[in-house]
């Protein structure tokens, strides 16, 4: 019943904008929302500048690359990639590989991937799913995370200052990336590609973190 009422007033909304001459989508954008480069799809929609808020969205990328700013916090996601989010906030990472620059905050952020969950504070992270591999590669860029594993329990708690990475396997187990590099050669030079197309994007980086340039 909530979501026909729901459904209902969005129907109602949005005819009201078409018969004031206002593009429903723009309208309803949430300025704080937007693609800073490349192409975006919400929900199977192709976003364009602002966008509206991420109540329960999927995004994805398809053949291109994008940049986007969701609130406080900023995405390079590659191509391929899909992600789901609750309430503007990234909530589990489904495929592909993304570097994810998230503002501070209280309470702890939990993201779901594939072996398990990272916690996440205001900190800047890059994970790239393998699931050939049966695993993940996960940095933790800058800041602080805590990585779990699929029944909840603590695995690893990390601070730094400079790229600590590792390999997050299906077992849930914690290991050394190590000569892995070797077969992942996007993971190896990330943060030098993260820099330099923020930067491209509009952002000043410092600290793996972005702050657009006025």
């Amino acid at each position: 019943m909530r979501g026909m009422k729901r459904r209902v007033f969005c129907k109602a909304t949005a005819s009201v904008l078409l018969a004031w001459g206002l593009n429903p989508m723009s309208a309803l954008a949430n300025p704080n929302n937007k693609v800073l480069s490349g192409e975006l799809f919400v929900n199977k929609n192709l976003a364009k500048d602002n966008f509206e808020n991420l109540g329960n969205a999927l995004i994805e990328t398809k053949k291109l690359k994008t940049i986007l700013k969701v609130e406080n916090d900023f995405y390079l996601v590659r191509p391929g990639t899909k992600l789901k989010f609750v309430s503007n906030q990234l909530k589990e990472i489904v495929k592909g590989s993304v570097h994810a620059v998230f503002g501070k905050r209280k309470k702890e952020l939990k993201i779901k991937i594939p072996q398990g969950t990272i916690g996440i504070r205001g900190t800047s992270i890059f994970v790239d799913l393998e699931p050939q591999k049966k695993r993940s590669y996960f940095c933790n860029c800058y800041g602080e995370t805590n990585l779990y594993d699929n029944k909840g329990k603590l695995l690893q708690s990390t601070i730094s200052k400079g790229h600590k990475s590792v390999a997050f396997t299906d077992k849930g187990k914690v290991r050394k990336y190590g000569v892995s590099y070797m077969s992942n050669l996007y993971a190896l030079r990330h943060p030098a590609i993260f820099d330099k197309e923020m930067e491209e994007a509009g952002c000043e980086v410092k600290n793996s973190h972005c702050v657009l340039k006025s």
